[in-house]
C-alpha cells in the first residue's frame, strides 16, 4: 500500500481474477525459459532438460543455484565462470514461448498471487469506476436470478411430468415425493420406505425410519425426525422427536448423506388440503 500512498496520482488497479493469474503465470514461465536459454548458450547443448519429468517449468519457483566454488553436483565448468549447467536445456528440448505451460505447483501459484498488485483503498478508487463496477454487479445478479428462475421452472416441469410434489436431489440418486407424507430411511427385507437412502450411498448411520416429510394443509413442507441421530437442515440440527419446516432449496443431511429439497409449486397449489 505504500506505493499507492506515495504516488501523487495513484493508479487504481482492478481486483485480480483467474485470467490475471493465468497471464502472470504464462509470462513468468516464458521469461524463465528465455532466461535459461540466454544464460546457458549453445556450448551447454546436450545437457538434460530443465523441466523435471511430470513437473512444471519451475518446480520450486527459483532458478538453479550457482556454486560459489565453481564445483558442485551440476558439473560446473570453472572455465565457464562457475555457471551451473544442470538446468540447461539442449536445442531439441526448447519449447515454443506461446505454448501453454502445465498447471503450476502450489509454491509457484502462491508466489504469483503474492506478486500481484494489491487492491487499492476505498478512498483511492475513482467514484466513476466504483459506479461502473456496481452497475456490472447488479447486471450479473439479474442474470443469476433469471438463470435460477429458469432452473426452478425446468425442475417444476420435470416434477409435474412425474406427478411429484417435490424432489430430493442427491449426488447419485433423485427421489420423487409423490405422496403428502413420505418416509426417509433405509429399506430392509421386512420394511420398505419411500426414500431409500441406501441408493444414495453408505446408509449405515441411517435408521430404518429416520424422518417423515409431510405436506401440510397450508402448502408448507415439514420434516419430523424419528431416528436415533440428528437430522441437519441447512447446518441446523433437528433432534430426535422434533420437527422443522422445509424451505425451498433446503440442504438436508441424514446419516452423512446430503439431499437438496426442491418443491414443485405447481402441484402443491393444485393439491387438495388434507382433512382435519
Amino acid at each position: 500500500m505504500a506505493r499507492h500512498i506515495l504516488d501523487a496520482k495513484p493508479t487504481v488497479s482492478p481486483a485480480s481474477t483467474a485470467e490475471d493469474f493465468r497471464s502472470a503465470w504464462t509470462r513468468l514461465a516464458a521469461a524463465e525459459r528465455a532466461s535459461l536459454r540466454g544464460v546457458d548458450g549453445p556450448a551447454d547443448a546436450g545437457v538434460g532438460p530443465a523441466t523435471p519429468a511430470g513437473g512444471s517449468p519451475s518446480a520450486s519457483g527459483k532458478r538453479p543455484r550457482r556454486s560459489p566454488s565453481g564445483g558442485g553436483s551440476g558439473g560446473d565448468d570453472p572455465a565457464d565462470g562457475g555457471r551451473n549447467t544442470a538446468g540447461a536445456s539442449g536445442p531439441g528440448d526448447e519449447t515454443d514461448a506461446d505454448e501453454t505451460p502445465p498447471p503450476p505447483s502450489f509454491a509457484d501459484a502462491e508466489a504469483a498471487v503474492l506478486a500481484m498488485d494489491p487492491r487499492p483503498a476505498r478512498d483511492q478508487v475513482d467514484p466513476a469506476a466504483r459506479k461502473r463496477s456496481r452497475a456490472r454487479l447488479a447486471s450479473s445478479l439479474r442474470k443469476i436470478r433469471k438463470l435460477e428462475s429458469s432452473a426452478q421452472a425446468a425442475t417444476a416441469r420435470a416434477a409435474t411430468a412425474k406427478n411429484s410434489l417435490g424432489v430430493l436431489q442427491g449426488h447419485r440418486a433423485t427421489f420423487q415425493i409423490t405422496r403428502r407424507e413420505t418416509v426417509l430411511g433405509r429399506s430392509t427385507e421386512d420394511q420398505k420406505v419411500d426414500v431409500d437412502l441406501a441408493e444414495e450411498g453408505n446408509a449405515s448411520k441411517v435408521s430404518r425410519q429416520h424422518a417423515f416429510v409431510k405436506l401440510r394443509w397450508n402448502g408448507e413442507f415439514v420434516l419430523r425426525n424419528v431416528g436415533k441421530r440428528h437430522v441437519w437442515i441447512n447446518n441446523v440440527a433437528v433432534e430426535s422427536g422434533r420437527r422443522a419446516s422445509l424451505a425451498p432449496h433446503s440442504l438436508i443431511e441424514v446419516g452423512g448423506l446430503r439431499l437438496m429439497f426442491l418443491p414443485n409449486p405447481t402441484l402443491v397449489r393444485a393439491s387438495e388440503p388434507e382433512p382435519f
